[in-house]
């Protein structure tokens, strides 16, 4: 039975045939499926194809961390930890210039590179960026009284409130919602302040009227600042 070529279909009539994975081809036929070059002494397979040594480890073998292309065997690389590169893919990210032996460099966690210089400016913009300050916005006398009445009126204005206050005043409707925030807090703040200051004082004239006639004489409410109707409230 006359063979069949793997690559054209055609009987072969050749005296010499190329058998390569059970399949025969005319020894032209035989060629690389990506640069098309005709094999003679070795070739490489995958899934039905036929390579070229080149092509095959392109394709197949190592890849480049920053190009994701395939590193022929025969190739000089780059390595840093476990990540592999071409030379000329061993470069930053930021000024794309190449890294060479001995230079300093920071290794991303996703394989990029950044020399040493590009990194220290990068880290000193972002420092910079994060410790500016907001531009803080001035509340005259007037504007802080038409939102002091407002407060007196609602600590909690609806949306429609302070979109009127924003229009009153000229103050962004963001500042007037801040501000109203930080007056609620602040009042919050001072009451717990204060009820802590009473009931500390209260407290301390309970030890001392433990402690003796003399201290019982020196520790009144008045003396304490607490009035009679305060402790009888807090005693409720």
């Amino acid at each position: 039975e006359i063979p069949q070529c793997a690559g054209c279909n055609q009987h072969i009539l050749d005296k010499f045939i190329l058998k390569v994975l059970d399949r025969h081809w005319h020894s032209s036929c035989l060629k690389c499926a990506d640069c098309q070059m005709q094999l003679a002494d070795r070739c490489f397979s995958r899934a039905g194809s036929v390579y070229c040594k080149e092509d095959f480890f392109k394709r197949f073998g190592t890849k480049c961390t920053a190009c994701q292309q395939g590193i022929p065997p025969t190739q000089v690389v780059r390595k840093a930890q476990d990540f592999v590169y071409h030379l000329h893919c061993f470069a930053c990210i930021i000024c794309s210039r190449q890294l060479a032996t001995g230079d300093e460099f920071y290794l991303m966690e996703d394989g990029r590179l950044v020399c040493k210089e590009d990194y220290e400016t990068a880290k000193q913009n972002d420092d910079s960026e994060a410790g500016a300050k907001r531009p803080r916005t001035t509340i005259t006398a007037k504007q802080l009284e038409t939102l002091k009445n407002a407060y007196k009126n609602s600590p909690k204005p609806a949306r429609h409130v302070r979109e009127q206050l924003s229009s009153e005043t000229g103050l962004d409707m963001r500042v007037v919602q801040v501000w109203f925030q930080n007056r609620r807090a602040k009042e919050k703040r001072l009451k717990k302040d204060a009820g802590r200051h009473r009931w500390g004082q209260f407290y301390k004239s309970v030890k001392r009227s433990r402690g003796g006639g003399k201290l019982e004489k020196e520790s009144s409410a008045e003396d304490c600042g607490v009035s009679d109707s305060e402790l009888s409230f807090r005693g409720e």
